[in-house]
């Protein structure tokens, strides 16, 4: 019996988005349930409340910006401003009239060189050297300008000329006995100013005058830009002139609808650039944007974790196809490294390091076993080899001695030359089998070369094969004795062999840091490149005779006493191999 669906779902393209739906929840894209799954339903979630709490406090600025630009705080924000510029004023007709009772004043203007008038002329200097002056200027009782100090703004006229200056149509006004000239406003190469003028104290002879501060015109507008609602509402000053100006000192033109504030002078009053409608409809368009641009970015969010999660997953996978492989016996795979120093290429080098490292403690423990398992054959083939090889050399022997037979002579010996052949395979075969520990001391390189040299002298003069030792030969070594010589003796052997008629075969030692290097190289016939990796295994060989065991059981020995073996050989050139064992005294043998 079959249970059919009873919601069927319609098959078709108009149904695509079902089946990647499907797939979604299939693995072929991130789930839920997985880590990056999990990252992206934090993060949208985290966005989300974030992009709702910044919607909420923009809600909440925006309608305190709206009591702010209607209610009273705007009108004490100007009466504070109008009061700073009162105080600005004040604090510059305090010190006019400290300077307008100078004793001393028209005798000053009468020789401002004068040796009786220096200290009132460097009080007056200091009294100009204030960063709202560009200078005090004395005028006379018809409004000509008399003389000028300059102070530390002071530039142009009218004090290093007075060509194009005056004070002539200017508006005025007066204020508590001072006359409030101005403003002259800024021109091209020239800043806006104002003067504060009162009378000077009439001298005993009855003439009069005046003394006045250049006061910038910009010190009194920056007054402006000290109100925390500048940013929202800008505030201006109205002159007598007629002129606005903003808090650079500057005329402005855009203002769209100009309100009254308070007045600071006669003449003088703040005015209120009304911009808030606009403003605050600007201020709700940005909050729609807000939340659009917040939307499309949580979209690309969770594009962006979607991307990244599929290039995980593909990662992954070929960590769980790697750790699938190792745990089917291929320990030969190695995960691919990328240029990415990430978590995923670390964790993949590790893996590669865990697997090489596997491999090959699984080769020692191989090895081990094997060679545990040819001892025991070893062991055994010696004891029931050698004493029937024994046997029958003896055999052999006594045939010999009593055959008249010339032939029958000659096969005999032939016969007993093979017995002892297979006596020295044996040999080998329980030396590799079974081999003793390195017995470890120090070796002079020089009484180890001479008996080499000794022992292989006949074999190589019955090759014709020239033997030579060079290099520094009273280094020493590290190592078994009885290792060394057999060492030596196989690969000079195997030298030998491989060299024609008039050969050579050269022994060369030296020191290299706490190493010593004993170097055996022929001229022979070489060895083939693909070789070179299997002349160390159990019986491979090239030769038409031997076991296959000569490389073999001298590399044995060459670990055995911590060293190492090196082949480096040519076809038709020669081979060259490198031993390296650690260095010691020599002096110290036998000790």
């Amino acid at each position: 019996m079959s249970i059919e669906d009873p919601h069927p779902m319609p098959a078709g393209p108009a149904f695509g988005g079902s089946r990647r739906l499907r797939r979604l929840f299939r693995g072929q894209y991130p789930r839920l349930s997985s880590v990056v799954g999990r990252y992206v339903v934090v993060t949208v979630t985290i966005f989300a409340v974030a992009l709702v709490s910044v919607g909420a406090l923009y809600d909440r600025f925006t309608k305190e910006l709206e009591t702010t630009l209607v209610g009273e705080r705007q009108s004490a924000q100007e009466a504070a401003t109008a009061n700073r510029m009162a105080a600005f004023l004040e604090t510059m007709q305090y010190q006019l009239a400290k300077i307008s009772n100078y004793p001393g004043l028209n005798a000053f203007l009468a020789d401002p060189d004068g040796a009786a008038t220096a200290d009132i002329a460097a009080l007056l200097r200091l009294e100009a050297d204030v960063p709202d002056l560009y200078g005090i200027l004395f005028f006379d009782a018809h409004d000509k300008l008399r003389y000028a100090i300059a102070g530390q703004a002071a530039s142009g006229p009218p004090y290093w000329t007075t060509k194009g200056w005056s004070i002539a149509g200017l508006p005025l006004v007066v204020k508590d006995g001072v006359e409030i000239i101005g403003p002259a406003l800024p021109e091209p190469g020239r800043a806006g100013w104002i003067l504060l003028r009162r009378p000077m104290r009439e001298s005993a002879n009855g003439t009069g005058g005046s003394v006045a501060l250049h006061v910038r015109l910009a010190s009194m507008t920056e007054q402006l830009d000290k109100s925390n609602t500048s940013a929202i509402v800008r505030l201006l000053l109205s002159t007598p002139s007629g002129a606005i100006l903003d808090a650079t000192g500057r005329p402005i033109t855009d203002a769209r609808e100009l309100a009254p504030g308070p007045e600071v002078l006669p003449g003088w009053r703040l005015m209120r650039d009304r911009r808030s409608p606009d403003l605050i409809s600007s201020l709700r368009s940005a909050r729609s944007w807000l939340y659009v641009g917040g939307a499309l970015v949580m979209i690309g969010v969770v594009a962006l974790f979607v991307h990244l999660g599929l290039r995980m997953r593909r990662r992954v996978d070929l960590l769980v196809e790697g750790a699938n492989a190792v745990a089917s016996g291929n320990l030969t795979y190695r995960l691919p490294m990328t240029r990415q120093a990430d978590e995923i290429n670390a964790l993949s080098s590790a893996f590669n390091t865990m697997a090489e490292r596997v491999k090959e403690m699984i080769d020692r423990t191989v090895h081990t076993e094997k060679m545990a398992v040819l001892g025991q054959f070893a062991t055994g083939v010696a004891h029931e080899v050698r004493n029937p090889l024994a046997t029958m050399k003896t055999t052999v022997q006594s045939l010999s001695r009593d055959e008249p037979d010339e032939d029958r002579r000659e096969l005999l010996i032939d016969l007993e030359a093979e017995v002892d052949r297979l006596n020295r395979v044996v040999n080998d075969l329980l030396t590799y089998g079974r081999p003793h520990p390195a017995a470890r001391g120090p070796q002079a390189v020089r009484e180890l070369l001479r008996r080499t040299a000794t022992l292989l002298k006949p074999v190589a003069a019955e090759h014709g094969v020239h033997l030579a030792s060079t290099g520094d030969s009273s280094v020493g070594l590290l190592a078994d004795e009885d290792h060394m010589q057999q060492i030596l003796v196989n690969l000079g052997l195997n030298a030998i062999q491989a060299c024609a008629r008039g050969g050579t075969v050269t022994f060369r030692s030296r020191r290299e840091g706490e190493r010593t290097v004993i170097e055996i190289a022929d001229d022979g016939h070489g060895i083939a490149r693909a070789d070179i990796a299997r002349v160390t295994d159990p019986f491979f060989t090239t030769k038409p005779t031997g076991s296959g065991l000569g490389l073999t059981i001298s590399e044995q020995m060459v670990q055995a006493n911590e060293g190492t073996m090196n082949i480096e050989s040519t076809l038709g050139v020669g081979t060259l191999i490198s031993l390296s064992f650690p260095a010691a005294d020599p002096t110290r043998e036998g000790a």
